[in-house]
Order: structure tokens, then sequence, then C-alpha cells
């Protein structure tokens, strides 16, 4: 069985990552304010070299936050959040697929996943299946079959099989 993703180690990562974003920005913010209302009451009289200088940092803040909050946290959030519901349990076992190909990466909260597509016969049908790879290169055989478990449709680990017919 080769695991494509080490879920115990993750999940810790990403607990950890989250709440060290969060206080970060909650620090940050308390100090910035903190450090603009004292600039001001510091002042003296001819305040106006303060004021100025608190409009350009507190502007300058503000667009950082706007900036992490459009790229860099949605990526924190969404790995914690796959992460956290990540067990045993919820795995999904895929018995018998079959590679086809590989197809365009698929772009979701700023996180890439690549695509691949997997074809699995039922009954006298045959189905395709799209499942997706997070953060590794691993290379697929077309038309090898194989047994995985899936997260959300996220391959976490498999096994390729031998001599398997269907």
């Amino acid at each position: 069985m080769i695991d494509l993703i080490d879920v115990n180690s993750l999940k810790k990562k990403t607990s950890v990552r989250f709440y060290l974003h969060i206080s970060t920005i909650i620090l940050l913010t308390i100090g910035v304010i903190l450090g603009s209302i004292f600039l001001l009451i510091k002042s003296s009289l001819d305040y106006q070299l303060n004021l100025i200088l608190n409009i350009v940092i507190d502007s300058l803040f503000i667009c950082f936050l706007i900036f992490y909050f459009f790229t860099i946290f949605p990526v924190v959030r969404h790995y914690y959040k796959l992460f956290k519901g990540m067990n045993q349990v919820a795995y999904e076992h895929r018995r018998d697929l079959i590679y086809v190909e590989e197809r365009e990466s698929k772009t979701i909260n700023n996180v890439k996943f690549r695509t691949l597509n997997f074809s699995y016969k039922e009954g006298e049908n045959t189905y395709q299946e799209n499942l997706y790879v997070l953060d590794n290169d691993f290379e697929f055989i077309s038309g090898k079959h194989y047994s995985i478990y899936t997260y959300q449709n996220i391959i976490i680990k498999l096994e390729e099989k031998k001599d398997a017919t269907i």
C-alpha cells in the first residue's frame, strides 16, 4: 500500500498552521492599532507628521490584510478543513479502478489538484470517474488496475493490482 498523503502528520501540521496564522493576524492587528493610538497620544501639538505616518501605516496594513485574506488564508483554511475531518472511517475504498488519463488541473480555494480519470466496470456498464491528487507527483500507468482509498475524491493511498482482470 502506497500512502500518497500522511494524514496524521498533516492533520497536526495544518491545525498548528491554522491557529498560528489566526493568532499572528490578531496580534499584528492589535499591535498596529495600539501603535497608531500611541503615536497620536504621544505626539506634540504639531501632530501632522504623526497623523500622516499613522495613515500610511494603517493603509499599508489594510492592504496587507486584504491581500492576506484573499490569497494566503483561503489556502490555510482549506487544508485545515480538509484534514480536520479525515480519519480511517471516512475513507472510501474503491476496489478496482483502471487509470485512463490525466486531465487539466483543478484549482479550489487557491489549492491546485491534479485531476485523474479512472474507469470502472459495474455490471455491463463502464463508468468514468475523476479523482484528485493533492501535493504529490506519483506517476500512474495508463491501463493499470488500482485499489484506491479516497476522501472526498482525493486519493489518500493506493495499491497497484497485479494481474487484475475484469
